[in-house]
């Protein structure tokens, strides 16, 4: 089932994937600097949890950008996408900083966990998707 779905994903045309990608950086940029009121109490209190959903959000930027890019070879260009998530996700951390009127705050934890999660899954990815290569019928 899990190849299957693999499969179809791998299918969908290069732009849609690319629409599907600033669709998630739009969801990334409210879940950041929206404010922290937002989010339920009982969730911010699991020590460690905000560190781990960092990890899961630009972990699914990372998979999605890795996804946009296609298969082996990559242009040289996008190779440079998990930076530019990890980017990203620092840009989310300064503005919330700036424009969140003291509701949020900046942190290199969290700037560390973007970078982190980019990376690992956009790796992840990769692998997923050069081990199954796929012919348009």
């Amino acid at each position: 089932m899990i190849q299957r779905l693999i499969h179809r994903l791998l299918l969908l045309p290069m732009g849609l994937r690319r629409k599907i990608c600033g669709v998630y950086l739009l969801l990334l940029a409210f879940l950041s600097l929206v404010p922290a009121y937002f989010f339920p109490p009982p969730v911010t209190r699991i020590p460690g949890i905000d560190t781990w959903m960092h990890v899961a959000m630009y972990g699914g930027l990372g998979v999605l950008l890795r996804w946009a890019a296609g298969p082996d070879p990559l242009p040289s260009a996008a190779r440079w996408l998990p930076l530019g998530a990890a980017g990203y996700g620092l840009l989310m951390e300064v503005l919330q900083l700036l424009f969140s009127g003291g509701n949020r705050m900046f942190g290199w934890d969290d700037a560390a966990a973007n970078l982190a999660g980019a990376f690992l899954f956009w790796a992840l990815a990769g692998w997923i998707i050069n081990s199954h290569p796929v012919q348009k019928s």
